[in-house]
């Protein structure tokens, strides 16, 4: 009831940001402080100068008030948000306290720790902080106003100097939440909208797999009987067009796995020229004019590797290179290079703009509306290569070709 009356800063009741966001925000609110929290410490030493040349009693008091704040602009940089909420709010607590006059505009700064709190931490240590900026809000209020408390009485205008420097610098905190809030609205619900598509791509193509498995195993049923040349053309074209709809169902739901964190690795001992054959035998039927050459690595150590995932991640930079390459040839290199492991898959095709180079693992984004496929292969490459803690890099010059490389470290990836 009392909170609905007096509509005061309580304890926000459960967590504001998801994590990926709220690791979004506590880059930024690190960034903001360390470009503009100096200020605040310039301003404090500039009135600890002033105090000392005028000759203000007790001006090494403002000289410690002044290195309190330093601290306190300090510890943000430490990557432990509670610790610098908890240190700076209790540190403007305390310059409240000793200096009379500056209570009311120090209560204000005690906004900034509370949203900083509600942005970056979670369950009780956000309550801590959130509470503590309460106590702290009240006590600077409160404190000046109670007889016979001892504080430093500087002259007016040190008094004025401290409400504008806290002030100006509360309110500059403020414009700079009011767009972080907007940037994290925009970021949460990008997430919230990625999230659900995912879901749905991943409902979907369940629901298309099991009438499309029937369907080819019926034509399939078919390609056995005994058919005229023209029904044979016909049953094969659906098997074809039936297994080219399986793949895109089967990269649709790789694709909604792999965002939403659900797919797992089985990691064994992988030979990754034995893996690295395989995909070039696999390929090699489909070629016409385009050669598809190997050069493997003597003797390459084996790695920590799901066989499976990576054949698919490799398959796919080769598809990728068959498509883009109308003559000359693809080759499939594999090296050592310290203590990673790294697949080339280098061609003669057309080449991809250095500016387009950082669309081309984006999903659903193809460079040439004219190519079959949706644009999943190459994310969902770069996606399984991550996770067993490689990357993927690219090189490539329009109209001499591209070399995708694949790096896998040796060490067991956790």
């Amino acid at each position: 009831m009392w909170q609905k009356l007096f509509d005061a800063p309580w304890p926000d009741a459960e967590n504001l940001l998801p994590m990926p966001v709220q690791e979004q925000a506590a880059e930024k609110i690190r960034g903001y402080w360390r470009a503009r929290g100096w200020q605040l410490v310039l301003g404090e030493a500039v009135i600890w100068i002033a105090a000392t040349y005028q000759g203000v009693p007790s001006a090494k008091g403002y000289g410690l008030l002044a290195l309190l704040i330093g601290v306190a602009y300090v510890l943000g940089f430490l990557r432990a948000p509670f610790t610098w909420l908890m240190g700076s709010s209790t540190l403007f607590l305390l310059q409240a306290i000793v200096v009379e006059g500056i209570g009311p505009v120090t209560a204000l700064t005690f906004i900034m720790p509370y949203t900083f709190a509600g942005m970056l931490l979670s369950g009780r240590k956000r309550v801590v902080v959130q509470s503590w900026c309460m106590v702290g809000f009240w006590v600077s209020l409160i404190y000046g106003v109670l007889p016979g408390v001892p504080q430093l009485a500087p002259p007016n205008h040190l008094i004025i100097s401290y409400d504008i420097l806290l002030a100006v610098f509360t309110f500059q905190t403020l414009r700079f939440l009011n767009h972080l809030t907007v940037a994290i609205n925009s970021a949460y619900v990008t997430e919230e909208i990625r999230g659900q598509s995912q879901h749905f791509l991943a409902r979907v193509s369940h629901e298309l797999r099991t009438p499309l498995n029937s369907v080819l195993g019926f034509a399939k049923l078919l390609g056995h009987r005994e058919l005229g040349e023209r029904e044979r053309r016909y049953v094969d074209q659906i098997i074809e067009e039936g297994e080219q709809l399986n793949r895109l169902v089967s990269d649709l739901l790789d694709s909604s796995h792999l965002s939403t964190g659900n797919m797992t690795l089985r990691l064994e001992a992988c030979d990754i020229n034995t893996l690295c054959q395989a995909v070039a035998e696999e390929h090699r039927p489909a070629l016409k004019d385009v050669r598809l050459n190997t050069e493997l690595a003597p003797m390459p150590p084996s790695i920590n590797a799901d066989p499976i995932r990576l054949r698919q991640a490799v398959g796919n930079l080769v598809s990728n290179a068959v498509k883009y390459t109308s003559q000359g040839e693809i080759t499939l290199r594999t090296y050592q290079r310290g203590q990673l492991i790294m697949i080339d898959v280098r061609d003669t095709g057309i080449g991809i703009p250095a500016t387009q180079q950082a669309l081309v693992f984006l999903p659903f984004v193809q460079l040439d509306d004219r190519r079959a496929g949706v644009g999943l292969g190459l994310d969902i490459a770069l996606r399984i290569v991550r996770l067993h803690g490689g990357d993927i890099r690219l090189h490539s010059v329009p109209n001499e070709g591209s070399t995708f490389t694949i790096e896998l470290p040796l060490t067991p990836h956790p």
